[in-house]
């Protein structure tokens, strides 16, 4: 008898869902939609959704699964749900929403947050510092405005899903963790830093064990009755899972419209430019992102494009130009030099990127385009501490920017020492948190 676990990933642009089967350890269909529930009109710097409508999604791509016809209905055990970090909305009891999802892009806290001194803000209990578009700064903001009435209570919009599914209403660490209050060491609301940030208690959800059974679905979808709903993976630590596989220690280094580093510890480890994040099995995974990213190589593009068209009035598409960035990049020396810090760093919004090392034989599109490919590396290779670089025996690299790009990936190997393998997993959060799922269920 086969092990089916549906599984969703709710993006912020695209939400998807996956039928894995535990006995072949394998993804047997992948079905997805946009998140077409962004608010519109808002004031600047806000970015909300609608809880509803990515709910409603949610339960058209379980339907579009179910009666696919790919797989036995009955054999599914259990729903998994992983999804997009930081964010938070407000919920009354019967898990109907009283505010929109306020996403991790969404910026109304950044004046609380730049006047928070970091020397005073407790980062080691936390694992990270307070940031724009993390729950906590944003309840703050809520609390505030006297927009958190009684009996509400904040959930992730994965959490808010989960309830929907099964009508409980609780998160688990790796979304608690997210919201930068939350003591990462006993798995539990920080008291001290909610009143400090005047959060009231009672709005934070309990906390349950990571990828625990929250309950059995109560959604009328055609499946057993005996079908569960696991607690919601943070999409973060879900891709992980997902393109490395559980219990397996690598460097997962991501570069699509922006880039990040994952390595997992076995053992709480601060490092201030990093995060430390919850595992859902024990241990915690470092996570540094850089802002820009793989977005550096789309913006040189775009300068291309511009230039080609003010000089001869002719427009390029995506394709020929990335296709001649990239075969001028192979055949440049290494020269220009170039800091691809352009939008800042969550540690220093203020910084800014540099090109410098041009002489009379380096300002040419050749240099630029190899500069920029390196320097996108370097940002990342750059944060990974000196003594976890000694000890790195596996690299996974994903993310279009090194997908598309063999010298992304040469920059990569050369920079750690250690050849890269490239994930081939697709969908990678959904896969991850329907793995972590068939591992809480003992089906792996």
């Amino acid at each position: 008898m086969a092990n089916v676990i549906l599984s969703l990933d709710i993006g912020t642009t695209k939400i998807a869902a996956i039928a894995y089967d535990t006995t072949v350890r394998k993804t047997v269909l992948v079905v997805s939609a946009a998140n077409s529930s962004t608010v519109s009109g808002l004031p600047g710097g806000r970015h909300e959704q609608e809880p509803e409508l990515i709910l409603q999604t949610c339960l058209s791509l379980l339907r579009q699964l179910i009666n696919s016809g790919e797989f036995n209905w009955e054999d599914v055990r259990t729903i998994a749900i992983s999804g997009q970090m930081h964010g938070v909305l407000l919920v009354d009891g019967a898990v109907k929403p009283l505010t929109n999802l306020m996403t991790w892009c969404d910026q109304r806290a950044a004046g609380l947050t730049s006047g928070i001194d970091r020397k005073s803000w407790p980062a080691e209990r936390t694992g990270c510092y307070l940031h724009p578009g993390y729950g906590g700064a944003t309840l703050a903001v809520l609390a505030a405005e006297k927009r958190i009435s009684a009996g509400a209570k904040a959930l992730t919009i994965a959490d808010f899903v989960a309830a929907g599914l099964c009508g409980v209403i609780a998160t688990e660490p790796t979304h608690a963790g997210s919201w930068g209050i939350m003591n990462v060491h006993e798995n539990c609301w920080d008291r001290e830093i909610a009143e400090r940030l005047g959060i009231p208690m009672d709005v934070l959800p309990e906390i349950k064990p990571g990828m625990s059974e929250l309950g059995t679905l109560k959604v009328d979808l055609g499946l057993p009755k005996t079908v569960t709903v696991r607690s919601p993976l943070g999409d973060n630590q879900a891709s992980y899972i997902g393109s490395c596989g559980i219990d397996v220690e690598a460097l997962l280094l991501n570069l699509g419209t922006g880039g990040q580093i994952s390595l997992p510890c076995r053992s709480y480890t601060f490092v201030p430019e990093l995060e430390n994040r919850p595992l859902p099995f024990g241990g915690y995974l470092l996570v540094g992102a850089s802002l820009c990213g793989g977005r550096s190589y789309a913006l040189l593009k775009d300068f291309f494009r511009s230039a080609v068209s003010e000089f001869t009035g002719k427009e390029l598409s995506d394709r020929e130009l990335y296709s001649v960035m990239d075969r001028l990049a192979e055949e440049a020396a290494d020269s220009v030099k170039v800091d691809t810090r352009f939008a800042g760093t969550r540690m220093n919004p203020g910084v800014r990127g540099r090109i410098e090392n041009i002489d009379v034989e380096s300002l040419t599109p050749a240099a630029f385009c190899r500069g920029v490919t390196r320097g996108m590396v370097d940002e990342l290779i750059d944060m990974i501490p000196k003594e976890n670089l000694k000890s790195l025996t596996k690299v996974l690299v994903s993310g279009n920017a090194v997908r598309k790009s063999p010298l992304a990936k040469q920059f990569i190997t050369e920079a750690l020492g250690v050849a890269c393998e490239q994930t081939d997993t697709s969908e990678e959060a959904a896969a991850g948190a329907a793995m972590a799922a068939a591992k809480a269920g003992g089906w792996l």
